[in-house]
């Protein structure tokens, strides 16, 4: 299937909603290649996430339908992320699969922590170029999805550390020539803010995970093989090898 026309589209980088007057722009000196970041804690609405198909060079076996409803919670889960929903976001994490609810109050309090003090992990937009068939587990179907991804960390004037700290983290991730550190001043109602951030632009993949029950969609990044315990809660090792194996052998050779 090459022709799905399929887009989710944000706020405009520096639009301002009539319930928000506000200007955000950038300082004069800014480099040219940055983009003014919004507080999405105080603006959820200026979001400037985009989720994309390839329309040209797509490959997808999934029906268009079910890959429309892919695409749709996927945008759900990185905006409510990018604006700090952590409630509404963390339907998206396949809670199905494990009983932890320990860990998921962990991680919520840990990702609540930084949010509101100045580090925010933003997802800027996805380009889908690959998505396999579901594979059948019984109580789930999971399937795999190839991507380009726009990833930001934004470090506002009130994080207190070293931004530089989470370099080799993300170069280790996703690839030393994938990650860009950059600084720049912004301006909003007159007032000056220095921003820090490292911007990400990376081939990646995200495992979906979607219950019988259900035609909601979970998901899970590529990063979950590093966790071997909690990947085995998730799917079974036989899925991820087989999905791994079909993309290898379907898009990644290409």
């Amino acid at each position: 299937m090459t022709g799905l026309a399929f887009v989710f589209l944000g706020c405009d980088k520096t639009n301002n909603s009539g319930a928000n007057p506000s200007k955000l722009i950038l300082a004069n000196d800014a480099p040219d290649n940055v983009i003014a970041v919004p507080d999405l804690e105080i603006h959820p609405e200026l979001d400037p996430l985009s989720i994309t198909v390839d329309n040209v060079g797509l490959i997808s076996f999934m029906g268009e339908d079910s890959l429309e409803t892919v695409l749709e919670d996927l945008y759900s889960y990185f905006h409510l992320s990018n604006i700090g929903e952590w409630d509404e976001m963390f339907k998206y994490f396949p809670g199905h699969r494990t009983s932890d609810t320990a860990m998921l109050a962990v991680q919520k309090e840990m990702m609540d922590k930084y949010f509101h003090n100045g580090l925010r992990n933003r997802a800027g937009g996805c380009h889908i170029r690959y998505a396999s068939p579901w594979l059948d587990e019984g109580d789930q179907q999971v399937a795999l999805l190839g991507l380009d991804l726009h990833y930001f960390l934004d470090f506002f004037e009130n994080f207190e550390g070293n931004p530089e700290g989470m370099r080799l983290t993300l170069q280790d991730q996703y690839g030393k020539d994938a990650v860009e550190y950059l600084e720049f001043d912004q301006v909003q109602d007159g007032d000056t803010a220095h921003i820090c951030q490292f911007e990400v632009n990376a081939e990646s993949s995200m495992y979906v995970l979607s219950s019988k029950d259900s035609l909601h969609c979970t998901f899970l990044p590529p990063q979950i093989s590093k966790s071997p315990q909690l990947a085995a809660e998730m799917m079974k090792q036989e899925t991820m090898l087989e999905l791994l194996r079909h993309k290898r052998k379907h898009f990644d050779k290409k």
